[in-house]
């Protein structure tokens, strides 16, 4: 494009038909150039192969099913005593012959010793056990609606992107028609037209260069981006879907397709909840208030320790009859033992206040993050609700305001009564209406995609309940 000369003028008279073709040619290019254009076959990455490709090779869903089972067997685990404690010994072989049968003290002792536990401090240890391999389930829901919200964002920039690059190709298409038809007016002599229009569009074709880089370097990063999510990078053949218009809705109905809503119940759902009271069910909340109940197990961990602990033995000493044939009769031995943990009261009384500490910090924490969730669900539905204002403003109004502007501006400048360069601004004009509806749509999707974060773990909650 930046390879056209300025040609020499001819006489206004000269190949008057030719620009009547040109002029006709223009106004063609002009009313289709944004029209619908078919796509390119290609394989294509919709946003629900995303979302289940993501959550099916996440390490982390992985992970914390491993940690779920770990958690379930240390539960069975804690429940049991300690193991038994078995004894045998040789008491009081005397030294001068070794003889089993010489000395009546000489005895084959066996014991068993089984130590009991702490008072409840199994119970308890079983139950925060159990609890954990519960954490474990609502932090896979977590993470699962994390997942979608982080791969929905990224895929939505890489489908502006994409979108972005075809309408840049639109107005190179149309600067490259301008350009041809300023060329032939100004070879025809027209009056109006002057060396200044031809370099006026190539300046504005130059200027594309500029855009097209930063359109490929936007979706080549979340492109790559996007492949963090599946192990490995995409392959080269994959595209972000195309459509039949650059208008076309951009696709939110994966992000909806696990709760089995519409989009207008959801947006129902969103303006009838009250999201301090509703977020509290949220799987980041609920994360923090079973780490609370960790630390109340904790807690009663603790207040066991100022338990005795309790050990219950016994013992059959066995002794051989005497040289002289005498019978000698076993023993049998009965005991327990038990500590004193009395002694240390100010460390147990230290212990149980730390642990006492740590769940009530748990349960601020739990308040905190309802407030930052619900903070933030109001801070969405106000832009979705201006968003969505936008939206109806440009398709209601300034897009047909924008291309009427342009066939006027075009008309003025085919009867020589307008200028070139506003015919270009105004169709560029067309060009950045488009591209702005595009940010409006892609800001919308993301919006929707971070509610959904929000409300539809909660949703699903109430939806189990029920």
């Amino acid at each position: 494009m930046s390879n056209y000369s300025v040609p020499k003028k001819v006489n206004e008279s000269a190949n008057r038909p030719c620009k009547v073709s040109a002029l006709f040619a223009l106004i063609f290019v002009l009313s289709s150039f944004l029209m619908t254009n078919k796509p390119v076959v290609a394989q294509t990455l919709s946003l629900e192969q995303a979302l289940q490709l993501a959550i099916q090779y996440d390490p982390l869903l992985k992970g914390n099913a491993h940690r779920k089972e770990r958690f379930n067997a240390e539960a069975e685990a804690s429940s049991y005593w300690a193991n038994p404690q078995v004894s045998a010994s040789v008491q009081n072989l005397p030294t001068d012959g070794f003889a089993f049968d010489q000395e009546p003290m000489t005895q084959f002792k066996v014991g068993l010793k089984q130590q009991l536990p702490r008072g409840d401090e199994n119970l308890y240890s079983q139950q925060k056990y159990q609890v954990m391999a519960d954490q474990m389930s609502v932090e896979s829901q977590a993470r699962k609606a994390w997942l979608k919200r982080e791969v929905t964002l990224t895929w939505l920039d890489w489908v502006y992107a994409k979108r972005r690059i075809g309408l840049l190709d639109k107005e190179k298409s149309l600067l490259i028609q301008l350009l041809d038809f300023t060329d032939s007016r100004y070879r025809q002599g027209v009056a109006a037209a002057a060396q200044q229009d031809i370099l006026q569009v190539r300046l504005a074709l130059l200027s594309l260069d500029d855009k097209y880089v930063q359109a490929y370097q936007q979706k080549n990063e979340a492109r790559s981006a996007l492949s963090k999510w599946f192990g490995a990078p995409l392959d080269e053949s994959v595209s972000a879907p195309l459509t039949q218009s650059i208008q076309d809705a951009i696709e939110v109905d994966a992000i909806l397709n696990d709760s089995n809503l519409s989009l207008s119940s959801f947006l129902t759902v969103i303006d009838s909840s009250e999201p301090f009271s509703i977020l509290q069910h949220h799987p980041e909340a609920t994360l923090l208030k079973i780490q609370t109940q960790i630390e109340a197990q904790n807690l009663n961990i603790a207040r066991e320790q100022t338990k005795s602990q309790w050990a219950f033995e016994a013992s059959y000493g066995y002794r051989q009859d005497a040289q002289n044939g005498a019978s000698r009769a076993d023993f049998v031995s009965l005991g327990v033992q038990v500590d004193l943990p009395f002694f240390n009261k100010s460390r147990q009384d230290a212990s149980i206040a730390a642990a006492a500490s740590k769940m009530s910090a748990s349960e601020t924490d739990f308040r905190l993050k309802v407030n930052e969730l619900a903070a933030n669900a109001e801070v969405l539905k106000s832009r979705l609700s201006a968003l969505s204002e936008r939206k109806a403003l440009y398709e209601t109004a300034l897009i047909g305001e924008t291309q009427q502007l342009s066939e006027a501006e075009l008309t003025a400048y085919t009867t020589d009564t307008g200028d070139i360069s506003d015919v270009v601004n105004a169709n560029l004009k067309q060009v950045q209406v488009q591209d702005d509806l595009l940010k409006i749509d892609i800001e919308r999707a993301r919006t929707l995609a971070s509610l959904a974060y929000l409300y539809l773990p909660t949703h699903a909650h109430f939806s189990n309940k029920e």
